[in-house]
């Protein structure tokens, strides 16, 4: 159906009429959302790129990979990039007060933030310097302050989301997943979990891992971190994150680490 041109047409009533105009605002309000929604994700992605410090050395060799690192070398130019992207965001929801995506992305953002400010504090990756530039401890109350804004605005987009209909899966689908449980148990390993993404299961891990970081900030600064941790694994467990999965992320949080290594 061609809204534009079904307004147009002089043989609808005025009811008729009115739903279909109310019909096409609505479609343009969708689509213009959704493409400065898009336009704010790519400040976000250049941002990421600029702080991309690689990933923390595994326990043992051949142990699994740590966290990834921030690096704030090019602090000012990926605050920019945040903070244009925060500009996006905010304009999507202007023209459409619903768009969860662009809600979800504002929280995203903080998180993101919260890395580089915990980067700028020298509280990323195993040198524990602040680089040339940067108060480490205004820098780690601004991270902090982050997290927590982070976790606040996923669990209110969590209480927000409308609810979803599972998506039925096709018998091909079926097969793959079940091909795969059998290899799982015939190497005696976990089976993985169904692929039954939503976005709140999306939402939850994003939850989990602010919480995550938060915990191993905490760590890094020798505050009480564990309830932390438990509750951000409370939120991988209710996005239906695999167990090994967990128990490997456990394993390489920094806190953890650090006990180890006492």
């Amino acid at each position: 159906m061609n809204l534009s041109t079904d307004l147009t047409n002089v043989n609808l009533s005025e009811e008729e009429t009115t739903t279909t105009r109310d019909a096409a605002i609505a479609k343009f309000r969708e689509a213009a959302a959704v493409t400065i929604f898009n336009w704010g994700n790519v400040h976000m992605c250049e941002g990421r790129m600029m702080m991309d410090g690689g990933r923390e050395k595994p326990l043992e060799e051949g142990g699994q990979q740590g966290a990834a690192i921030a690096v704030a070398d090019k602090f000012d130019e990926v605050e920019a990039l945040f903070d244009l992207a925060k500009t996006r965001f905010e304009k999507a929801l202007s023209i459409k007060p619903d768009h969860h995506d662009s809600i979800i992305a504002l929280a995203q953002r903080r998180y993101e933030r919260s890395r580089l400010l915990s980067a700028a504090a020298g509280l990323s990756g195993d040198n524990g310097k602040a680089p040339a530039g940067h108060d480490a401890k205004k820098r780690t109350a601004e991270a902090e302050e982050e997290f927590t804004g982070a976790a606040a605005d996923y669990k209110a987009a969590l209480a927000n989301l409308p609810e979803e209909v599972p998506k039925e899966k096709t018998e091909e689908e079926k097969a793959q997943y079940q091909a795969l449980v059998d290899e799982a148990v015939a190497r005696g390993e976990e089976p993985p979990p169904e692929d039954d993404t939503t976005t709140k299961s999306q939402v939850c891990v994003m939850l989990g891992n602010t919480l995550f970081e938060h915990s191993q900030l905490l760590a890094r600064i020798g505050k009480a971190w564990q309830p932390m941790l438990d509750e951000a694994l409370k939120y991988f467990h209710d996005a239906g994150c695999a167990q090994t999965d967990i128990e490997n992320a456990i394993k390489m949080h920094k806190g953890k680490r650090m006990e180890a290594a006492k």
